[in-house]
């Protein structure tokens, strides 16, 4: 008699997540059998019971060493010993494996820090890959696109417009693409790299919280944090629009921002050489993030995160700590800090560009 099976379509953006819903089903008495095109999961009824589930991905460069060639037997045979049985693997090579869960024994095929950030680096250069294979062919048909104008600049009919067209949407479509897939690399770096136990503590609304928000100046960014302070949320890290934060009852706190302008504005002050790198094209020398640290420790105040190389958040005990910066700075905008000075650059670029072409239209018609 055939096993009873059941199909779910089902989009996960994060591994952790997937691997949760998987073993839900198994106490449901589903059982992954087969997943096609990362989205259809196949499963098969059984006797309920608390299955773990993990993940890795056997993928080779275009030039493999011999490790790199014997690592996916290798892995295969001792996920074995451990009691993990492989299940299926999807189209990208990602591999599942699953085992009952044992009371006392291990429960997690990458148990350890380092093979968590060796896994987590893998599945990171895979959509880097996807990324920059996007870039390339959308390099290629622009490229393409224009040879082929060149070359039929005599034909009395025009070239198909269709073909701009179609170069166009894939450009634009492959540039989203590209940064989606960066993105994807990095939020699942981040996410592999943590073990089970950190990631449920860290997605546990009790502790910890993810609030949206642009936010243009250091006022209104130490405001915003005071007011999740006095609800029992200290700042832990941050992106352009989004802020984590972790469960606290600890002591009144204040904020404060840094950035390069500013730790170059107290250097000025001080009559000391600015940080200008003609060589930093993309805003990656660290030199003023070092002294804004020391300058900071030094008025008392403690580092919580950082924005790439854009910006550096601080905090202290209110009524502790001395002002970093000039009062008078508070209020100013801080979109260098959001969008860093490469995007800044562009944006000035592209809206210089847009005047001079809509000079030169007007004359022109």
């Amino acid at each position: 008699m055939s096993k009873q099976r059941i199909k779910r379509f089902k989009l996960n953006v994060s591994y952790q997540k997937e691997r949760s819903w998987l073993e839900e089903m198994a106490l449901q008495g589903w059982f992954l059998e087969n997943i096609s095109f990362g989205v259809l999961y196949t499963f098969a009824r059984g006797e309920p019971r608390r299955m773990l589930y993990d993940i890795d991905r056997f993928w080779l460069p275009k030039k493999p060493v011999l490790e790199e060639i014997r690592h996916k037997e290798t892995f295969r045979e001792l996920a074995q010993e451990l009691g993990w049985k492989e299940v299926t693997h999807s189209e990208d090579m990602t591999y599942y494996f699953a085992k009952e869960y044992e009371e006392d024994g291990v429960n997690e095929l990458h148990n350890d820090p380092e093979s968590r950030r060796y896994l987590a680096e893998k599945f990171k250069e895979y959509y880097y890959y996807i990324a920059m294979r996007q870039v390339f062919w959308g390099a290629v048909l622009a490229i393409t696109d224009i040879l082929i104008k060149l070359l039929t600049l005599t034909w009395e009919e025009p070239f198909p417009i269709w073909y701009d067209w179609f170069v166009l949407v894939f450009f634009f479509a492959g540039s989203l693409m590209a940064l989606w897939c960066r993105r994807r690399g990095d939020d699942i770096r981040k996410e592999l790299s943590m073990s089970r136990q950190e990631w449920e503590e860290g997605v546990d609304p009790e502790t910890h919280r993810t609030v949206r928000r642009l936010i243009w100046t250091n006022r209104g960014l130490n405001r915003f944090l005071r007011k999740q302070e006095e609800q029992g949320w200290i700042l832990t890290s941050v992106t352009p629009t989004r802020y984590f934060f972790e469960k606290s009852l600890g002591k009144s706190q204040v904020y404060t921002m840094d950035c390069k302008s500013l730790t170059n504005r107290r250097r000025k002050k001080g009559k000391q050489k600015k940080f200008e790198d003609s060589k930093d094209w993309y805003g990656i020398n660290n030199d003023w993030e070092l002294q804004s640290v020391r300058d900071a420790e030094e008025k008392g105040w403690t580092f919580v995160c950082a924005l790439e190389n854009r910006a550096i958040i601080y905090r202290g005990d209110a009524g502790e700590v001395q002002p970093l910066n000039d009062v008078k700075y508070d209020n100013s905008l801080r979109g260098i800090s959001l969008i860093g000075e490469y995007g800044f650059l562009i944006l000035c670029s592209g809206f210089i560009g847009g005047v001079i072409g809509f000079i030169f239209a007007m004359l022109y018609y």
